[in-house]
């Protein structure tokens, strides 16, 4: 079991929760640089400090939203603003000290865990999957990916800027931090983090940031030139483009997750608004 924080962080995070809030509150509905002829069907605007907190991943066990940063874990209410937990210190002191970790990427839920992937970033030596609480927002065990391939050198050796847990097999696959990913890996999250495979893609995907699984199919979301959302089929590897976001440069694209409403699928992507002082939570029609 992992050491418990000390009081001073939990203090720090509680004042810091107590103001950031209300500060999203406050300007999230203001639309900084107009959006008119946006793709989105449905967006929302988180401005000032709090955006951070929407820096990276995002996912959803169906009623409540999660976001993650290069440092926090953030759970909300459905309609993805409402803060119900924050942990502004969710890498621990162990995993900063013994491998380096500095960042957390995108994130998948899972049967009561976020699943995300954690990196010592820039180095890359430290390829590490966090298992988190849905509830408090806690590290409780994490897997270093140590397997390596005929040379001696680790299979994910450019860090693990996502995650996705397909809920029919529970397996866990992953990408390198790399433009032109060629392989997706898969690991077993019932059997130590075993790994069981990997798929080779067609090259079509670039820079994928955040994906998720949803009806057998991975979907996944980039920061390429249009920050296109791509659906994998994972039994081939092939992909296809299903939507541009074009980002108003230099917004950057983050993380994705598919959720539902009215009864129907629907993508929910995140990026950073242009001058990266507010991120965007938003909503794309799923046609399957």
């Amino acid at each position: 079991m992992l050491t418990a924080f000390p009081f001073l962080v939990k203090a720090v995070s509680a004042v810091m929760a107590a103001l950031f809030i209300p500060l999203s509150a406050l300007t999230g509905g203001i639309d900084l640089f107009g959006e008119a002829g946006r793709p989105d069907n449905v967006k929302v605007n988180i401005a000032g400090p709090s955006a951070f907190l929407y820096s990276q991943g995002v996912t959803t066990d169906g009623e409540y939203f999660y976001f993650s940063s290069k440092s926090t874990l953030l759970k909300t209410g459905s309609d993805k603003k409402t803060p119900e937990k924050i942990n502004f210190s969710a890498i621990p002191d162990g995993l900063k000290e013994k491998f380096g970790i500095k960042h957390i990427g995108g994130i998948s839920f899972f049967e009561g865990k976020i699943y995300a992937g954690m990196e010592d970033s820039k180095i890359f030596k430290n390829p590490i999957i966090g298992v988190f609480s849905s509830e408090t927002l806690e590290l409780e065990e994490y897997y270093r990916l140590d397997e390596t391939g005929e040379d001696g050198e680790l299979l994910v050796k450019k860090g693990v800027p996502w995650v996705a847990v397909d809920p029919d097999t529970g397996y866990l696959y992953v990408g390198e931090n790399n433009r032109t990913p060629g392989k997706l890996y898969y690991h077993d999250v019932n059997d130590g983090m075993k790994r069981l495979g990997e798929i080779a893609l067609d090259g079509a995907v670039s820079s994928i940031q955040g994906a998720e699984f949803y009806s057998g199919c991975l979907y996944a979301a980039t920061n390429d030139d249009t920050a296109a959302v791509y659906k994998i089929d994972i039994s081939a590897g092939k992909s296809e483009k299903i939507l541009d976001r074009n980002l108003i440069p230099p917004g950057e694209g983050e993380g994705m997750t598919v959720a539902e409403r009215d009864g129907k699928p629907v993508i929910v992507a995140v990026d950073m608004g242009t001058l990266f002082v507010n991120a965007f939570v938003r909503e794309f029609k799923l046609d399957i």
